[in-house]
């Protein structure tokens, strides 16, 4: 099985893939008489280009989930998984979630340079007792804010460039749509930001034959559905005339949708919402609650209502893993 490049679905080539360089231990890659597992990872298979720093330490993103990871196999909480040189010493890694229940789970392990060399490996072992664990606080130490930021977010779009492509990798266009009681509608267009902003900004203007119930509203596709589990916030900019419903969409299954609202006036406003901040699930248009939604979200989706116009910028998911969208 050919190796899956990048952060997503790693565990599918170290744990399924044949050739995966198993490090022989007590025997073989399981230790029967402690009951101990250990899979040895290929750095490349982590590293994106942007996240090969060779001069300084960097944080990989260790994704799992049922189809490369069998959570049977480890703790509810994963508290006997350790991850180690090949030769031994423990490496600072931190475990950002872990769902047994909903096999699911997120890791990051710092690699110093000397491990970011192509060739590199590194083992995951599980079976082990807590205190085999090293001081997660270390995974980030000496790591400048800058490169904290680009390891730990996605730029979703910040409109300074040519078509309406969102630059997320792997990403959707932006689209936009008027319901019944919209009589007019335009289409996304990147244009001058105005009132005060410089650069450019996604601009859509309607009209509304019902201005009680008639919205419109603009979003993005992620693709596929992706898990935003690790989700600290969204943070945007954002004008106009009337009121604005931020939504992380599941278009999905049994579909559904997490959103909250905020008024909006001709200022430009940051808005910064994190999953506390979405309204309880009532079931009213579809909403079903952070909880339901977070693990399979398909797009990021902006209403706007009782007004003429909403203007976006600079939208930026926090907490998340940028390579996880490839």
């Amino acid at each position: 099985m050919r190796a899956v490049g990048g952060l997503v679905g790693l565990f599918l080539f170290v744990l399924l893939g044949a050739g995966c360089g198993e490090q022989p231990v007590a025997g073989g890659t399981t230790e029967t008489e402690n009951m101990l597992a250990a899979r040895t990872i290929r750095v490349d298979s982590l590293l994106s280009d942007w996240n090969r720093l060779d001069s300084v330490a960097t944080v990989a993103v260790l994704h799992l989930d049922s189809t490369n990871f069998d959570f049977g196999v480890a703790t509810e909480n994963g508290r006997d998984v350790s991850v180690e040189r090949i030769d031994g010493p423990r490496i600072p890694f931190r475990i950002v979630f872990w769902d047994r229940l909903a096999a699911l789970a997120r890791i990051e392990v710092r690699l110093d340079p000397w491990l970011q060399v192509r060739g590199s490996q590194f083992r995951v072992r599980w079976g082990l007792r807590d205190s085999t664990r090293t001081d997660s606080a270390a995974v980030w130490q000496a790591i400048s804010d800058s490169q904290k930021l680009a390891l730990t977010s996605a730029l979703v779009d910040d409109f300074e460039h040519a078509g309406i492509q969102s630059i997320l990798p792997d990403s959707g266009w932006w689209y936009s749509y008027a319901s019944d009681s919209a009589s007019q509608v335009s289409s996304p267009e990147i244009v001058a930001a105005g009132s005060g902003r410089t650069g450019n900004a996604l601009h859509v203007s309607y009209t509304l034959a019902d201005p009680e119930y008639g919205f419109v509203y603009t979003g993005v596709s992620l693709v596929k559905p992706r898990t935003l589990r690790s989700l600290d916030s969204i943070v945007f900019w954002a004008r106009g005339a009337g009121s604005m419903t931020m939504a992380f969409d599941k278009l999905q299954g049994n579909g559904g949708k997490a959103h909250a609202t905020r008024t909006l006036d001709a200022n430009w406003s940051r808005i910064c919402l994190r999953p506390q901040d979405l309204d309880t699930a009532d079931g009213i248009g579809g909403n079903t609650g952070w909880n339901a939604v977070r693990d399979s979200v398909t797009n990021l989706t902006f209403f706007a209502s009782h007004g003429t116009d909403l203007w976006l910028d600079d939208i930026r998911l926090y907490g998340v893993d940028r390579d996880g969208f490839k």
